[in-house]
Formats: structure tokens, sequence, C-alpha cells
């Protein structure tokens, strides 16, 4: 009887939090402006582009909130503001895209630390991480350059882009 006593409060205690909100996600900032959701996609050459970054610049030059966030392996992006709420600001924007890539490591896994080769693993690991290359046009890096813009004027807004071909530029 006391077990099913103890499962019974159980199941209410479960059910109190999920009537209460319990798990409602991080409480809104109180000047945070209305958003409306956000999915861009982002292809290359028109195959999708997986792993790039995607940010809205703000066209009036008041940016107080920022909205992005990183493709999918289909292109899809779903924007959240600060990295934490759904959706972007309405507003209209310059979209900037970027994708770096690094050449893979030939040095293999980390000697232990004590190891004698230890620093001259770590130094050439740091040479390597130097070695990185963006493979999205430089025009679409920058809000100045890029040609890409968005009209968040309310409700739904689904976006697809074309980056141009994949180029190979040292940062």
């Amino acid at each position: 009887m006391a077990r099913m006593q103890r499962g019974f409060l159980f199941v209410l205690i479960v059910f109190s939090f999920t009537w209460t909100g319990c798990n409602s996600g991080p409480a809104l900032p109180p000047d945070l402006p209305k958003l409306s959701p956000c999915v861009i996609t982002v292809t290359q050459d028109g195959a999708p582009l997986d792993g790039a970054m995607v940010s809205l610049l703000s066209m009036d030059g008041n940016q107080q909130w920022f909205p992005g966030g990183r493709t999918d392996a289909s292109g899809k992006v779903e924007l959240f503001t600060n990295g934490r709420y759904k959706g972007v600001p309405h507003g209209k924007y310059k979209i900037v895209i970027t994708k770096t890539e690094t050449d893979p490591s030939t040095l293999g896994p980390a000697p232990d630390k004590d190891a004698s080769g230890y620093d001259a693993w770590l130094r050439q690991s740091a040479a390597e991480v130097l070695q990185s290359y963006s493979s999205v046009e430089k025009q679409y890096a920058k809000a100045e350059t890029t040609p890409l813009e968005i009209d968040m004027a309310g409700g739904k807004v689904d976006k697809t882009v074309d980056v141009g071909k994949k180029v190979r530029d040292k940062i």
C-alpha cells in the first residue's frame, strides 16, 4: 500500500511541475521585441551548405539583438536571437554568411603532457589551427558587402540564398 501511495505521489509531483510550466524555458527579457520565426536555407553553387554561420545585422544600425545560427546538412538554419530566443525581431537585415574550414590534422593524438614531444606537438597543433580557410566568397562575410537582405516585417519568413561557388581563401 505504501508503494502505491509513493507511486501516486510521484505521478502527482510530475504532473504538477508540468502543469505549472516548470519546463517553459528561459524567461524572456522585458525589453525583447516581438520575434517572428525565420528559416534560411543556404546553398553554395546550388547544393546545400552544411556548417555555415548565418548572422543577421540590422540595416538601421541599431543592433541590440543578434539573430543567427548554423546550417544543418540540408543547408537550413532556424534563427534564434541571442542564441536563446526562437525567432527574429522585426526589421530589415543584411544576411552575413561565413564558413571556416581547417585542413585535417596530421599530428595524431596529443602525447602525455609529461612526454618529451608534448611541447613540439603543441606548437605544431597551434600552427595547424592557423591554417584555416574561408569556403564562402568574402563579399558574404561583411554587412558592408553582402548583397543578401531580409525583411522581417512580421509573420514567418522562409528564404533561400545562394553564396556562389566554393572558394578556399586563407584566413
